[in-house]
């Protein structure tokens, strides 16, 4: 069974990763849309003699699903050292009860209350991620190396125009005058461009999801604050069943 002390050693550690990624977390979520999108762009020349247009691909840097189990993995372990080292401190208990079920038994009354404020902060976390626009037709793609992307089910289309010099004659020539032209430019479709994109961002509907369970979460808490009881110090990783229940 781990000693106090060698929880205490690792506690400052763990709790300075866990702020620096979620911050990290944060930033990312709300600033940096672009890295959970990919997008492949193919231009087809209308006329068989242009020089073809290459290509332009983008790809995805990493999806919301990949960045919530990195930021889990890192909190998650933090969740877990302050449990312990306040379960050694303090005797009092009580379980976390979600809709009459328990999530979590034996919680130390210190970490419980310490809990409601480190749900609230990664609430704001959950608050942040970028969701799929609600006006685009979205599907999942299955096929993709990641787990968690979307692709737009229609691709977008429009022409790639160029410009091109008209003309017409005003009047025709004679013996004593040069015929009139008049010339101008037009722009006209040399090639049409379908794009289809990808995304791993969430639905909007899964974000709600995730914001009312951790609400729940964050109730629940408080309740079995109230009905502490006393334990020992021992072995408890329940980081991953917390972020298991926000997630899954």
């Amino acid at each position: 069974m781990t000693q106090l002390h060698e929880i205490l050693a690792v506690e400052g550690d763990r709790e300075g990763n866990a702020k620096r990624i979620m911050v990290e977390a944060k930033n990312t979520f709300g600033n940096k849309p672009n890295l959970f999108t990919g997008s492949l762009k193919h231009t087809e020349m209308l006329d068989s003699e242009a020089i073809n247009v290459p290509d332009e691909h983008i790809a995805m840097v990493t999806t919301v699903a990949e960045k919530l189990e990195y930021v889990s993995a890192t909190v998650g372990k933090y969740f877990d050292v302050g449990f312990r080292k306040d379960a050694a401190n303090q005797e009092a208990k009580g379980d976390i009860l979600i809709d009459g079920e328990a999530l979590i038994t034996d919680c130390p009354v210190t970490w419980l209350l310490g809990m409601e404020t480190k749900l609230k902060e990664l609430r704001k976390v959950i608050e942040s991620i970028p969701t799929l626009a609600p006006s685009i037709y979205w599907e999942e793609d299955p096929g993709h190396a990641k787990a968690g992307v979307y692709r737009t089910k229609f691709p977008t289309e429009r022409f790639k125009t160029a410009k091109e010099v008209k003309h017409k004659v005003l009047y025709d020539a004679t013996d004593h005058h040069p015929a009139q032209i008049e010339s101008w430019n037009e722009m006209v479709n040399v090639g049409r461009i379908s794009e289809t994109t990808w995304s791993g961002m969430i639905s909007p509907a899964d974000k709600s999801k995730f914001i009312g369970r951790m609400d729940k979460l964050i109730q629940a808490v408080k309740k079995a604050r109230q009905r502490a009881n006393t334990t020992k110090v021992g072995k408890a990783e329940v980081g991953g069943t917390i972020f298991n229940y926000l997630f899954s």
